[in-house]
């Protein structure tokens, strides 16, 4: 009753902690996957609405089709308004609480059965609970739970959380020769793919179990002997897909690592990079502060060889170091040595080959549940030195108020775009997307009645041009505030775009900038035709984005767009609009542009080609106004009945 009433503290101050940080507003991924995703704004419950949702964030093994699901029923039973996503994902957050304090007990209950039976089920409990307290209210889990679009990971994490359970309660009845296969079988089976389908990283499933059985179990029985079916089952859940896997990377490496083409690093320069990241993510469990923690960490410098930084040769060393002691240390210290591998396993997949952004936060979600645990097993053991228990538990529960004392503060400052934005540039003013965002928070007020801004949005605006050494966003900004307040913009600003498209590769951020000067350009900027088409085709030029198709389409249109808007060259928009087709021919809206170009040029029947192709393809109800649209004036311009096909 005791650890129930402890649990449920543990739960509402979790609450409280965050309480403020439920009025902050959308931001970064979640305005395209939430605001702008027309797929999710559904009002109506049917199958074709649902799965229109599901899907609208990629297909294949890219879906996220459950987390954009429930995104779906969020908007519908809620709307859009951020507060109500957010306060689901605390609940979420919570439910993992519950879910990962239910698992340290049964790891610590193996763990006392297998190796200390001396330890009572008190203290199993007491560390569970300090363990279940820490990670609620560690300031790094914020992003995952603040950060709507992050509900990828908390609810894949859910999923997983069920999984391991399920897999240490069979394996300990397995352990104990009672029947406990069919619990790990549905562990892995059941909530492995429904972790998978929230967000790739349920993948790591059965890594968090090879790490529980290497440790704990040991693929032995209570009689010390080899359990064959252990063995099996780690074949078959984790050895044969690591095979099929690289056998994969090996014959198609551009399905892996063809998101290179848009990163401004290469592979073995985010290796080096992330064994830097990797311990910083370690200091910000063990040693949080305000200051370090962050929405952006793009203050961090890339590793560009082994002793550039000098710091990455040590790194590289720490993090193969770590593990290996950590498996050599095993027999002597199991728990340790989980909590280490466990920590590592949960960054397999977004901090090695994998052409991700650097660093964020939500990749520790559940990879630093391992750190927490070795920590506070080591502080509330009392079998280590009962000489020092008491100072011992003393500075758990400092640990723990120093979590939630942070995470308060953290919330607070979550709790409106404004405060979130001028602090993050604050605490890492070399930070470019810190500083651009707090610019663009200025640029805003500059434009609403309160021109004393103007000044800092600029000095901001400009500070972010200077440290993103490749994307352009800031020299867009800055050309659009300039028009809106009829200052003058310096030439330097477009010969920076120049630079940036030449030189560096094109990001999607890029490529939302440039859509971004062309409307601009259409509406009020004071860019000529001759400047903005020499801008578009130096993007067309530029050597890697042929190799990012998605970004070579999206560059294709937008030229093609401004020769059709604003040079009146509908055959040069054809042109570019069909490449951008080629380049990606399952792309609705790439087809929606050629049939609205084909029909202005009165190219009848191959607008109805295309548009019987755009319905076969459309996977959603989001383009059918479109389509029924397009197909109505088709048939009024070739003197068809109003009917649709």
């Amino acid at each position: 009753m005791t650890s129930a009433v402890l649990l449920f503290a543990a739960l509402l101050l979790a609450g409280i902690a965050y309480y403020k940080g439920l009025s902050g507003d959308y931001l970064f991924d979640d305005v395209t996957n939430l605001l702008l995703n027309k797929q999710i704004q559904i009002s109506q419950l049917n199958a074709e609405t649902l799965t229109a949702a599901a899907f609208s964030y990629g297909s294949g093994i890219e879906t996220r089709a459950l987390t954009m699901l429930s995104f779906a029923l969020n908007y519908y039973f809620f709307g859009i308004h951020p507060f109500s996503f957010k306060l689901i994902n605390l609940l979420i957050h919570l439910l993992n609480g519950v879910g990962l304090f239910l698992l340290a007990n049964q790891l610590l209950t193996a763990y006392r059965r297998i190796y200390r039976p001396e330890i009572t089920e008190e203290t199993t409990l007491l560390i569970s609970l300090a363990v279940a307290a820490a990670w609620l209210l560690h300031p790094l889990n914020l992003t995952a739970v603040l950060y709507v679009v992050q509900r990828m990971t908390s609810l894949a994490t859910l999923f997983m959380i069920a999984g391991l359970n399920l897999y240490v309660w069979g394996r300990l009845r397995l352990w104990e020769h009672k029947s406990g296969l069919h619990l790990i079988l549905i562990g892995l089976l059941v909530f492995g793919p429904l972790a998978f389908l929230c967000k790739q990283i349920g993948a790591l499933l059965p890594l968090y179990m090879l790490v529980i059985e290497i440790t704990l179990f040991r693929f032995r029985n209570q009689a010390g002997q080899l359990d064959h079916r252990i063995s099996g089952f780690f074949i078959a859940a984790l050895l044969l897909p690591a095979i099929g896997c690289l056998i994969w990377l090996v014959t198609d490496p551009q399905r892996f690592l063809g998101n290179y083409a848009v990163r401004p690093f290469t592979l073995d320069e985010r290796l080096l990079t992330e064994a830097r990241v990797v311990l910083f993510y370690l200091r910000l469990i063990i040693a949080p502060s305000l200051a370090a923690l962050g929405f952006y960490h793009d203050d961090i410098p890339l590793s560009h060889g082994w002793l550039d930084p000098l710091s990455t040769l040590p790194s590289v060393i720490a993090v193969i170091g770590l593990p290996v002691g950590a498996l050599l240390l095993r027999r002597k210290a199991p728990l340790v040595s989980l909590g280490i591998l466990w920590f590592f396993a949960g960054h397999m997949l977004e901090s090695t080959i994998l052409p991700l952004e650097i660093t964020f936060e939500h990749r520790n979600y559940l990879a630093d549940f391992g750190i927490l645990f070795a920590l506070f097993f080591l502080l509330l053991d009392s079998g280590l030195s009962a000489k020092t228990l008491q100072i011992r538990r003393a500075s758990a529960a400092i640990f723990i108020a120093i979590f939630f004392g942070l995470t308060l503060t953290r919330a607070t400052h979550w709790d409106n775009s404004v405060d979130q934005a001028i602090y993050s540039a604050a605490h890492h003013p070399r930070s470019a997307r810190a500083t651009y965002s707090a610019g663009r928070v200025y640029a805003n007020l500059a434009l609403t009645g309160h021109p004393q801004f103007t000044s800092e949005a600029f000095q901001l605006l400009r500070l972010s041009q200077k440290l993103d050494k490749y994307g352009i966003m800031a020299d867009v900004s800055i050309i659009e505030l300039s028009e809106k307040l009829k200052i003058p913009f310096s030439p330097s600003v477009v010969a920076d775009i120049k630079h940036k498209l030449s030189e560096y590769p094109i990001s999607p951020g890029t490529v939302l900038s440039l859509k971004e000067l062309a409307r601009c350009q259409e509406s009020a900027c004071k860019i000529d035709n001759q400047q903005m088409g020499s801008i578009l085709r130096l993007a067309m030029q530029n050597r890697w984005i042929p190799h990012a198709k998605r970004e070579y389409g999206d560059v294709m249109t937008i030229y093609g767009t401004f020769l059709v808007n604003q040079l009146n060259d509908l055959k040069g928009g054809q042109h570019f609009f069909e490449m951008a087709v080629q380049t990606l021919p399952n792309s609705v809206t790439y087809r929606i542009n050629l049939v609205g170009l084909l029909l202005a040029e009165k190219q009848y029947d191959e607008a109805r080609k295309q548009l019987r192709i755009v319905r076969a393809i459309n996977r959603s109800d989001q383009f059918f106004a479109t389509i029924e649209g397009m197909e109505a004036a088709l048939n009024r311009a070739q003197g068809h009945p109003e009917t649709s096909g």
